[in-house]
């Protein structure tokens, strides 16, 4: 069980840089900014293109993942966590503010999905799993992360 939910995640974290991809090549300046008051455009990107990059290296990372140890899939699941809460807390300027509000709600549904995957590992909440809320969970993660793509193709052109 421990392999699939491995697989589960790594499945989603593809969903999500797939969505961010078309973030990464719209290029950016690099620069830091704190997500208190909105980003410019290009600091927007810039820290988008850093959030699906970090995202990527946390998949490559999954697959050297040791599934008998449930401590470290557990701590490791909860370290996927970071770059969603911190992608979902981004101020995004005009431009792409409805795009934001669809990652936004994709890296929410990806927190909840992940913290249900770490309550999995104990096998007796695994028996318990709301299936029916993960898989609603699985299609608002693609589904919105699918669309806030798209939206920042629009919006970059």
């Amino acid at each position: 069980m421990k392999n699939k939910l491995v697989k589960r995640v790594a499945a989603l974290l593809a969903v999500a840089v797939m969505g961010m991809s078309v973030v990464a090549c719209g290029g950016g300046n690099g620069t830091e900014a704190t997500a208190s008051a909105a980003l410019t455009e290009e600091e927007y990107v810039a820290k988008t293109t850093e959030l699906a990059e970090s995202m990527t290296n946390v998949m490559t990372e999954a697959a050297s993942l040791d599934t008998s140890d449930a401590e470290a899939a557990k701590e490791f699941i909860e370290g996927l966590k970071a770059p969603f809460v911190e992608f979902a807390s981004l101020q995004a300027p005009e431009k792409y503010a409805e795009a934001q509000a669809k990652y936004k709600s994709g890296s929410e549904a990806m927190i909840k999905y992940l913290d249900m995957m770490v309550e999995m590992l104990d096998p007796a909440k695994a028996a318990e799993a709301d299936t029916e809320a993960l898989m609603e969970l699985l299609t608002t993660i693609q589904t919105d992360f699918t669309e806030a793509a798209n939206l920042m193709s629009a919006a970059g052109n």
